[in-house]
Protein backbone atom coordinates (compact mmCIF):
# COMPACT_ATOMS: atom_id res chain seq x y z
CA UNK A 1 0.00 0.00 0.00
CA UNK A 2 2.82 2.63 0.80
CA UNK A 3 4.54 1.50 -2.49
CA UNK A 4 1.49 2.31 -4.35
CA UNK A 5 0.61 5.55 -2.36
CA UNK A 6 4.30 6.73 -3.10
CA UNK A 7 3.72 5.61 -6.47
CA UNK A 8 0.59 7.51 -7.35
CA UNK A 9 2.16 10.15 -5.50
CA UNK A 10 5.32 10.58 -7.85
CA UNK A 11 2.90 10.37 -11.02
CA UNK A 12 1.03 13.34 -9.82
CA UNK A 13 4.20 14.87 -9.00
CA UNK A 14 5.57 14.21 -12.53
CA UNK A 15 2.51 14.95 -14.17
CA UNK A 16 1.91 18.08 -12.22
CA UNK A 17 5.56 19.37 -13.36
CA UNK A 18 4.52 18.04 -17.31
CA UNK A 19 1.78 20.63 -16.94
CA UNK A 20 3.84 23.23 -15.14
CA UNK A 21 6.35 23.40 -18.11
CA UNK A 22 4.02 23.02 -20.64
CA UNK A 23 1.63 26.38 -19.10
CA UNK A 24 5.29 28.32 -18.61
CA UNK A 25 5.87 27.20 -22.40
CA UNK A 26 2.69 28.33 -23.59
CA UNK A 27 3.05 31.73 -21.91
CA UNK A 28 6.99 31.85 -22.89
CA UNK A 29 5.74 31.82 -26.70
CA UNK A 30 2.47 34.36 -25.95
CA UNK A 31 5.32 36.57 -24.23
CA UNK A 32 7.58 35.76 -27.16
CA UNK A 33 4.59 36.79 -29.88
CA UNK A 34 2.80 39.46 -28.33
CA UNK A 35 3.13 42.76 -29.69
CA UNK A 36 0.90 45.52 -31.54
CA UNK A 37 0.43 43.95 -34.14
CA UNK A 38 0.40 40.32 -32.72
CA UNK A 39 -2.32 38.21 -35.26
CA UNK A 40 -1.25 39.94 -38.22
CA UNK A 41 1.03 39.28 -41.32
CA UNK A 42 3.04 40.97 -43.32
CA UNK A 43 4.11 39.81 -46.89
CA UNK A 44 7.29 41.31 -48.43
CA UNK A 45 8.84 40.53 -51.90
CA UNK A 46 12.79 40.54 -51.41
CA UNK A 47 15.51 39.92 -54.33
CA UNK A 48 16.24 36.09 -54.36
CA UNK A 49 19.89 35.07 -52.48
CA UNK A 50 21.75 37.00 -50.02
CA UNK A 51 19.33 39.78 -49.95
CA UNK A 52 16.80 37.46 -49.22
CA UNK A 53 19.07 35.28 -46.40
CA UNK A 54 19.59 38.20 -44.55
CA UNK A 55 16.05 39.44 -44.31
CA UNK A 56 15.43 36.19 -43.14
CA UNK A 57 18.24 35.57 -40.81
CA UNK A 58 18.47 38.64 -39.50
CA UNK A 59 15.36 41.28 -39.88
CA UNK A 60 12.43 38.27 -39.81
CA UNK A 61 13.13 37.40 -35.76
CA UNK A 62 13.56 40.82 -34.67
CA UNK A 63 10.80 42.56 -36.31
CA UNK A 64 8.38 39.71 -35.35
CA UNK A 65 9.31 40.22 -31.39
CA UNK A 66 8.80 43.49 -31.65
CA UNK A 67 5.92 43.94 -33.40
CA UNK A 68 4.47 40.29 -32.86
CA UNK A 69 3.37 40.53 -36.74
CA UNK A 70 4.28 37.55 -38.66
CA UNK A 71 6.23 37.88 -41.91
CA UNK A 72 6.40 36.12 -45.19
CA UNK A 73 8.63 36.56 -47.15
CA UNK A 74 8.61 36.18 -51.28
CA UNK A 75 12.05 36.44 -52.82
CA UNK A 76 12.39 36.76 -56.72
CA UNK A 77 13.91 39.41 -58.94
CA UNK A 78 12.14 41.45 -61.78
CA UNK A 79 8.84 39.22 -61.67
CA UNK A 80 8.22 40.99 -58.50
CA UNK A 81 6.19 43.77 -59.79
CA UNK A 82 4.76 41.87 -63.04
CA UNK A 83 3.12 39.90 -59.70
CA UNK A 84 1.64 43.20 -58.63
CA UNK A 85 0.10 44.70 -62.10
CA UNK A 86 -1.53 41.14 -62.38
CA UNK A 87 -3.25 40.76 -59.07
CA UNK A 88 -6.34 41.92 -58.23
CA UNK A 89 -6.62 45.93 -57.71
CA UNK A 90 -7.71 45.85 -53.94
CA UNK A 91 -5.53 42.41 -53.39
CA UNK A 92 -2.08 42.76 -53.68
CA UNK A 93 0.19 39.97 -53.20
CA UNK A 94 2.88 41.92 -50.98
CA UNK A 95 2.61 44.64 -48.29
CA UNK A 96 6.29 45.78 -48.66
CA UNK A 97 8.81 45.55 -51.89
CA UNK A 98 12.17 45.97 -52.83
CA UNK A 99 12.47 47.76 -56.29
CA UNK A 100 15.11 48.96 -58.65
CA UNK A 101 15.01 52.04 -60.34
CA UNK A 102 14.74 50.39 -63.67
CA UNK A 103 11.36 48.76 -63.33
CA UNK A 104 10.47 51.14 -60.55
CA UNK A 105 9.98 54.73 -62.21
CA UNK A 106 7.19 53.06 -64.71
CA UNK A 107 5.73 51.54 -61.69
CA UNK A 108 5.63 55.13 -59.94
CA UNK A 109 4.43 56.68 -62.86
CA UNK A 110 1.55 54.13 -63.58
CA UNK A 111 0.67 54.77 -59.91
CA UNK A 112 1.37 51.52 -58.34
CA UNK A 113 2.86 52.43 -55.19
CA UNK A 114 1.66 54.60 -51.99
CA UNK A 115 2.74 57.84 -50.39
CA UNK A 116 4.83 57.09 -47.34
CA UNK A 117 3.95 58.80 -44.00
CA UNK A 118 7.16 59.31 -42.88
CA UNK A 119 6.15 59.88 -39.53
CA UNK A 120 5.79 56.13 -39.20
CA UNK A 121 9.48 55.62 -40.48
CA UNK A 122 11.54 57.89 -38.11
CA UNK A 123 14.82 56.41 -38.94
CA UNK A 124 14.59 58.27 -42.29
CA UNK A 125 16.57 61.09 -40.32
CA UNK A 126 19.18 59.03 -40.10
CA UNK A 127 20.10 58.59 -43.79
CA UNK A 128 22.69 60.72 -45.49
CA UNK A 129 21.03 63.21 -48.00
CA UNK A 130 22.68 62.74 -50.87
CA UNK A 131 21.19 59.07 -51.01
CA UNK A 132 17.52 60.42 -50.74
CA UNK A 133 18.54 63.50 -53.36
CA UNK A 134 15.79 62.62 -55.68
CA UNK A 135 12.03 62.53 -57.29
CA UNK A 136 11.72 59.15 -55.70
CA UNK A 137 11.88 60.49 -52.12
CA UNK A 138 10.82 63.91 -52.42
CA UNK A 139 7.59 62.72 -54.50
CA UNK A 140 7.07 60.42 -50.64
CA UNK A 141 6.57 56.97 -53.81
CA UNK A 142 9.28 55.15 -51.36
CA UNK A 143 12.73 55.37 -49.52
CA UNK A 144 16.02 54.96 -51.83
CA UNK A 145 19.50 53.38 -50.82
CA UNK A 146 22.72 53.08 -53.00
CA UNK A 147 23.05 48.84 -53.38
CA UNK A 148 25.59 47.49 -55.51
CA UNK A 149 28.57 49.60 -56.72
CA UNK A 150 29.96 48.76 -60.36
CA UNK A 151 32.73 46.62 -59.41
CA UNK A 152 36.08 45.61 -61.69
CA UNK A 153 36.38 41.68 -61.38
CA UNK A 154 39.53 39.77 -62.73
CA UNK A 155 40.88 36.73 -62.46
CA UNK A 156 44.56 37.40 -60.60
CA UNK A 157 46.21 34.54 -62.62
CA UNK A 158 44.89 35.71 -65.66
CA UNK A 159 46.62 39.11 -65.81
CA UNK A 160 50.09 40.68 -65.59
CA UNK A 161 48.83 43.56 -63.96
CA UNK A 162 45.94 43.93 -62.16
CA UNK A 163 43.31 46.18 -63.74
CA UNK A 164 42.30 49.43 -61.89
CA UNK A 165 40.70 51.48 -64.77
CA UNK A 166 37.73 50.49 -66.70
CA UNK A 167 39.06 51.65 -70.36
CA UNK A 168 41.82 48.79 -69.43
CA UNK A 169 38.87 46.49 -70.72
CA UNK A 170 38.99 47.56 -74.09
CA UNK A 171 42.78 46.79 -74.37
CA UNK A 172 43.87 44.87 -77.60
CA UNK A 173 44.99 41.57 -75.32
CA UNK A 174 41.54 41.43 -74.12
CA UNK A 175 39.32 41.20 -76.78
CA UNK A 176 36.91 38.15 -76.67
CA UNK A 177 37.92 38.10 -72.69
CA UNK A 178 35.84 39.92 -71.02
CA UNK A 179 32.47 39.42 -69.41
CA UNK A 180 29.57 42.28 -69.23
CA UNK A 181 26.25 42.22 -67.44
CA UNK A 182 23.70 41.42 -70.04
CA UNK A 183 21.42 44.30 -69.25
CA UNK A 184 22.15 47.66 -70.19
CA UNK A 185 21.57 49.45 -67.05
CA UNK A 186 24.89 48.76 -66.18
CA UNK A 187 27.11 48.03 -68.50
CA UNK A 188 26.18 50.62 -70.92
CA UNK A 189 27.25 52.87 -68.16
CA UNK A 190 30.41 50.71 -67.96
CA UNK A 191 31.59 51.58 -71.74
CA UNK A 192 30.72 55.38 -70.91
CA UNK A 193 33.78 54.92 -68.17
CA UNK A 194 35.46 52.72 -70.79
CA UNK A 195 35.32 55.76 -73.30
CA UNK A 196 35.91 58.50 -70.66
CA UNK A 197 39.18 56.72 -69.77
CA UNK A 198 40.33 56.37 -73.03
CA UNK A 199 40.34 60.08 -73.70
CA UNK A 200 41.76 60.96 -70.53
CA UNK A 201 38.56 62.10 -69.06
CA UNK A 202 37.75 60.44 -66.31
CA UNK A 203 34.58 61.39 -64.22
CA UNK A 204 32.65 62.40 -66.96
CA UNK A 205 30.91 59.16 -67.58
CA UNK A 206 27.34 60.34 -66.18
CA UNK A 207 27.70 63.47 -68.18
CA UNK A 208 28.26 61.55 -71.60
CA UNK A 209 25.01 59.44 -71.15
CA UNK A 210 23.25 62.44 -69.97
CA UNK A 211 24.34 64.23 -73.13
CA UNK A 212 26.11 62.23 -75.86
CA UNK A 213 23.80 58.87 -76.14
CA UNK A 214 24.60 57.87 -79.03
CA UNK A 215 28.32 58.87 -79.08
CA UNK A 216 28.35 55.81 -75.90
CA UNK A 217 26.09 53.76 -78.00
CA UNK A 218 28.10 54.01 -80.72
CA UNK A 219 31.47 53.46 -78.85
CA UNK A 220 29.73 50.09 -77.05
CA UNK A 221 28.87 48.99 -80.82
CA UNK A 222 32.69 49.23 -81.93
CA UNK A 223 33.77 47.25 -78.99
CA UNK A 224 31.19 44.93 -78.31
CA UNK A 225 34.11 42.12 -79.70
CA UNK A 226 36.03 42.27 -76.59
CA UNK A 227 32.76 40.95 -74.92
CA UNK A 228 33.06 37.21 -74.79
CA UNK A 229 29.93 36.47 -72.04
CA UNK A 230 27.29 38.45 -71.39
CA UNK A 231 26.25 37.34 -67.99
CA UNK A 232 22.85 36.83 -66.89
CA UNK A 233 23.56 36.46 -62.90
CA UNK A 234 26.13 36.93 -60.85
CA UNK A 235 26.78 33.32 -60.15
CA UNK A 236 27.79 33.10 -64.14
CA UNK A 237 30.24 35.56 -64.39
CA UNK A 238 31.53 34.52 -60.97
CA UNK A 239 32.08 30.94 -61.93
CA UNK A 240 33.28 32.22 -65.87
CA UNK A 241 35.90 33.88 -63.88
CA UNK A 242 36.94 31.03 -61.31
CA UNK A 243 37.21 28.79 -63.93
CA UNK A 244 39.22 30.83 -66.35
CA UNK A 245 36.85 31.30 -68.99
CA UNK A 246 37.15 34.99 -69.13
CA UNK A 247 39.41 37.19 -67.63
CA UNK A 248 37.75 40.25 -66.37
CA UNK A 249 34.58 42.38 -66.91
CA UNK A 250 31.76 44.43 -64.73
CA UNK A 251 30.54 42.48 -61.74
CA UNK A 252 27.95 43.49 -58.95
CA UNK A 253 29.34 44.04 -55.66
CA UNK A 254 27.58 42.59 -52.73
CA UNK A 255 27.58 38.92 -54.59
CA UNK A 256 31.31 39.35 -55.76
CA UNK A 257 32.41 40.40 -51.97
CA UNK A 258 31.42 36.74 -50.75
CA UNK A 259 32.86 35.41 -53.74
CA UNK A 260 36.49 37.40 -53.11
CA UNK A 261 36.36 35.75 -49.30
CA UNK A 262 35.90 32.40 -50.94
CA UNK A 263 38.32 32.36 -53.90
CA UNK A 264 41.98 33.57 -53.98
CA UNK A 265 41.98 33.82 -57.25
CA UNK A 266 40.07 36.84 -57.73
CA UNK A 267 40.38 39.90 -57.56
CA UNK A 268 38.57 43.08 -57.57
CA UNK A 269 38.71 47.13 -57.85
CA UNK A 270 36.25 50.10 -57.46
CA UNK A 271 37.70 53.34 -59.84
CA UNK A 272 36.56 56.07 -57.78
CA UNK A 273 35.82 58.04 -60.37
CA UNK A 274 32.90 57.46 -62.10
CA UNK A 275 31.40 55.13 -59.35
CA UNK A 276 28.07 54.45 -59.66
CA UNK A 277 25.22 52.79 -57.48
CA UNK A 278 22.24 50.79 -58.42
CA UNK A 279 19.27 52.52 -56.73
CA UNK A 280 17.22 50.59 -55.34
CA UNK A 281 14.48 51.79 -52.84
CA UNK A 282 11.62 50.57 -50.26
CA UNK A 283 8.29 51.20 -51.56
CA UNK A 284 4.52 50.14 -50.45
CA UNK A 285 1.90 48.84 -53.19
CA UNK A 286 -0.91 51.16 -53.42
CA UNK A 287 -3.73 48.72 -52.21
CA UNK A 288 -2.07 46.83 -49.24
CA UNK A 289 -4.31 46.59 -46.18
CA UNK A 290 -1.13 47.04 -44.01
CA UNK A 291 0.72 50.06 -44.67
CA UNK A 292 1.08 51.39 -40.95
CA UNK A 293 2.45 47.94 -40.61
CA UNK A 294 4.77 48.18 -43.63
CA UNK A 295 5.89 51.41 -42.92
CA UNK A 296 6.99 50.33 -39.60
CA UNK A 297 8.97 47.62 -41.17
CA UNK A 298 11.11 50.43 -43.32
CA UNK A 299 11.74 51.89 -40.40
CA UNK A 300 13.18 48.67 -38.69
CA UNK A 301 15.27 48.20 -42.11
CA UNK A 302 16.57 51.25 -41.49
CA UNK A 303 17.94 51.07 -38.02
CA UNK A 304 21.38 51.16 -37.49
CA UNK A 305 21.58 47.55 -36.44
CA UNK A 306 19.91 46.46 -39.64
CA UNK A 307 22.07 48.38 -41.82
CA UNK A 308 25.39 47.11 -40.25
CA UNK A 309 24.24 43.21 -40.48
CA UNK A 310 23.34 44.24 -44.28
CA UNK A 311 27.05 45.60 -44.52
CA UNK A 312 28.77 42.84 -43.29
CA UNK A 313 27.04 40.99 -46.19
CA UNK A 314 28.37 42.77 -48.68
CA UNK A 315 25.83 45.70 -49.00
CA UNK A 316 26.36 49.25 -49.32
CA UNK A 317 24.78 51.87 -46.73
CA UNK A 318 23.24 55.03 -46.72
CA UNK A 319 23.43 56.04 -43.14
CA UNK A 320 27.34 57.68 -42.37
CA UNK A 321 27.30 56.20 -38.87
CA UNK A 322 27.09 52.92 -40.34
CA UNK A 323 29.82 53.72 -43.14
CA UNK A 324 31.90 54.61 -40.64
CA UNK A 325 31.62 51.33 -38.37
CA UNK A 326 31.93 49.16 -41.38
CA UNK A 327 35.04 50.72 -42.74
CA UNK A 328 36.38 50.05 -39.25
CA UNK A 329 35.99 46.56 -39.34
CA UNK A 330 36.52 45.40 -43.25
CA UNK A 331 39.56 47.05 -45.34
CA UNK A 332 37.83 46.00 -48.66
CA UNK A 333 34.42 46.96 -47.88
CA UNK A 334 36.20 50.34 -47.29
CA UNK A 335 37.90 50.91 -50.23
CA UNK A 336 34.50 50.03 -52.40
CA UNK A 337 31.90 51.50 -50.63
CA UNK A 338 31.30 55.65 -49.48
CA UNK A 339 32.22 56.32 -45.63
CA UNK A 340 32.90 59.57 -45.46
CA UNK A 341 30.88 62.57 -45.79
CA UNK A 342 33.27 63.69 -48.72
CA UNK A 343 32.09 60.35 -50.31
CA UNK A 344 28.48 60.54 -49.83
CA UNK A 345 28.15 64.23 -51.14
CA UNK A 346 29.81 62.82 -54.40
CA UNK A 347 27.82 59.44 -54.63
CA UNK A 348 25.72 58.69 -57.80
CA UNK A 349 23.59 56.21 -59.09
CA UNK A 350 23.12 55.11 -62.38
CA UNK A 351 21.78 57.74 -65.13
CA UNK A 352 18.38 56.46 -64.26
CA UNK A 353 16.10 59.56 -65.66
CA UNK A 354 18.42 59.35 -69.14
CA UNK A 355 17.73 55.51 -69.23
CA UNK A 356 13.99 56.30 -68.42
CA UNK A 357 13.55 58.94 -70.64
CA UNK A 358 15.15 56.82 -73.75
CA UNK A 359 14.24 53.53 -72.77
CA UNK A 360 12.68 52.41 -75.70
CA UNK A 361 15.32 53.68 -78.12
CA UNK A 362 18.78 52.42 -75.77
CA UNK A 363 16.88 48.64 -75.15
CA UNK A 364 15.93 48.15 -78.98
CA UNK A 365 19.40 49.13 -80.02
CA UNK A 366 21.10 46.92 -76.91
CA UNK A 367 19.50 44.13 -78.07
CA UNK A 368 19.72 44.43 -81.88
CA UNK A 369 23.31 45.73 -82.44
CA UNK A 370 25.41 45.64 -79.19
CA UNK A 371 24.36 42.20 -77.55
CA UNK A 372 23.13 40.45 -81.22
CA UNK A 373 26.21 41.77 -84.25
CA UNK A 374 23.66 43.40 -86.06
Amino acid sequence: MPNILMNNRRTFLGSLAYLSSNFLTGCNEKIKRAGPYTGKEINIFVYAGGHEQTMREIFVPKFEKTTGAKVNLHPGWWEGLAKLKTAPANNPPFDLMICDATQGYPAIREGLFAKLNLNNIPNHKNIYEPTINNWVFKEGHGLTYPDSVMTLAYNKNLVSEEPSKWEELIKPNLKNKIGLYSSFYLSLFTFACMKAGSENRHGTAHEMINNNLEEVLRFARNYRDNVKLWWPTSNDMILALANKDITAGNMHSPEYIKALREKNSLGANVPVKDRAFVQVFWTIPAESKNKELAEIAINELFSDEIQLEFCRRGSATSILAVAETMAKEDSFWKSIYPHTIDQFNSLQYYPYDTYSKNWKEISETWDRTILRKG
